[in-house]
């Protein structure tokens, strides 16, 4: 193609030029609609006064999270929004050749000066206040004020000894024992008055059939939720009560009453939850005494409480000595607490003079079911005797107060009760020796 004076001729290709126009359309297009949109809605425009257009602010919706309020309690690492710390240990198991240790001028005096039970107690005091609900079995009936006393075989011990457990500050009791029906009704309405008079919430035997059938409820004092108990016990010394439901039972496989007992506890696990509960507890008591292994009884009944999903602890008393703990089925079983208070035992039965203190941690969000769990369990072994004087004596090897017996035998004592306490397993990142002076 030949070429013109004013340079080459350039053939332009009519599919662009068409590409082009429609790209300059759509461009107009757009303009003419952003301009409308400014047209109609006049951002700027304010209320229309002589002083020009007002801007007009800009509302954005600025909610903040309300923060979450956490309830940690007394547990030294709770590790979700809340936390209920349960303390528990062993029979309050109090004979003749205890009580007249702490004898008070006048033993019939009814004006609960009888016996002073305080000095016994009180080095109980820093455990329970680095706890938030410290619970007691109570082993026997109490007499009236002013006696009469008796010992063993059937129990009517000072009710002088309710005293001092308030005192040191137990929030609530179970007593669904082998020894609740040995005075009777009259024992029971006589334990269950005295405990209410001092503010100590309880569960375990009833005056009435109504009550038997509730849940004992204990608001954790810290704000970390509330903890439900519910209690049983496998005998009752072969004494019958005028009604079934006097005492909270757990008979053995084989008793006609088996299944309906495991279904009422169950029964009050559920309604407890349904009245606020976030966690509940069972505390079962045995028969079976001076075992290191937990017997037949307490391994079958503590596994079918535990497959029912209606516990989040499972703990015992009962056979006066320590026994392991275990995780079954995601539940955690303490089987064995042996005493907490009671009188020296001969040799043969040395280990009925030995107990468990545990702090178990449950943590999870209040009011939420399916958040809780037991996150961390101390335990604590401990003596009825310090330097030969009847007091509540702790085991641990940090000596917070001292030897109980010597720094030889209290060190026996302290690992034997370690080899029993993991003798089933219990994981050791969750399970471990209370020692307090590191909180501190």
């Amino acid at each position: 193609m030949a070429q013109g004076r004013y340079g080459r001729h350039v053939r332009r290709d009519p599919h662009v030029a068409a590409r082009g126009a429609a790209l300059i359309g759509l461009l107009v297009v757009c303009v003419a609609c952003i301009a409308a949109w400014f047209a109609c809605n006049r951002p700027w425009a304010g209320t229309g006064s002589d002083n020009g257009p007002e801007r007009v602010a800009l509302q954005r919706d600025s909610t903040v999270p309300e923060p979450v309020v956490r309830h940690p309690g007394n547990s030294p690492d709770c590790p979700d929004d809340d936390c209920i710390a349960m303390l528990v240990n062993g029979d309050l198991l109090f004979h003749p050749e205890l009580w007249v240790n702490f004898e008070g001028p006048d033993t019939t005096a009814t004006d609960g000066t009888a016996f002073d039970f305080d000095p016994l107690f009180e080095p109980m005091r820093r455990y329970i206040d680095a706890s938030d609900i410290a619970v007691c079995e109570f082993e026997t009936p109490i007499a009236e004020r002013g006696g009469p006393y008796a010992g063993y075989p059937v129990f009517n011990i000072p009710p002088e000894v309710a005293d001092s457990a308030a005192r040191v500050g137990y929030q609530a009791c179970t007593h669904a024992t082998n020894h609740s029906w040995d005075q009777g009704a009259e024992g029971i309405q006589r334990l269950t008055s005295t405990l209410d008079s001092l503010g100590i919430a309880h569960t375990g035997s009833y005056n009435t059939e109504e009550e038997s059938y509730e849940p004992l409820l204990v608001e954790s004092p810290t704000g970390g939720g509330t903890l439900g108990i519910v209690t049983g016990t496998v005998s009752l010394n072969a004494l019958t009560p005028d009604y079934d439901w006097r005492v909270d039972r757990l008979r053995d496989f084989g008793d006609p009453n088996h299944d309906s007992d495991i279904q009422k506890a169950v029964d009050k696990a559920n309604k407890a939850r349904e009245q606020g509960a976030d966690v509940v507890a069972i505390a079962m008591h045995s028969v079976q005494e001076y075992l290191t292994d937990a017997d037949t009884w307490q391994v079958a009944e503590a596994h079918e409480l535990a497959d029912t999903g209606a516990f989040d602890l499972i703990y015992g008393a009962g056979c006066h000595c320590a026994q392991p703990i275990e995780q079954y089925n995601d539940t955690w079983i303490i089987y064995g607490l042996g005493n907490a208070l009671t009188v020296d035992a001969p040799p043969e039965n040395i280990v009925n003079n030995q107990g468990i203190t545990a702090r178990v941690q449950f943590a999870g969000k209040k009011g939420q079911p399916g958040t809780w769990r037991v996150s961390r369990i101390d335990w604590l072994p401990t003596a009825n005797k310090r330097q030969g004087v009847y007091q509540w004596c702790p085991l641990s090897e940090d000596h917070p107060d001292g030897v109980c017996w010597s720094e030889d035998y209290d060190a026996q004592v302290r690992q034997r009760i370690w080899d029993v306490v993991y003798s089933m397993g219990a994981d050791q990142d969750v399970v471990r020796e209370w020692k307090i002076t590191d909180e501190l």
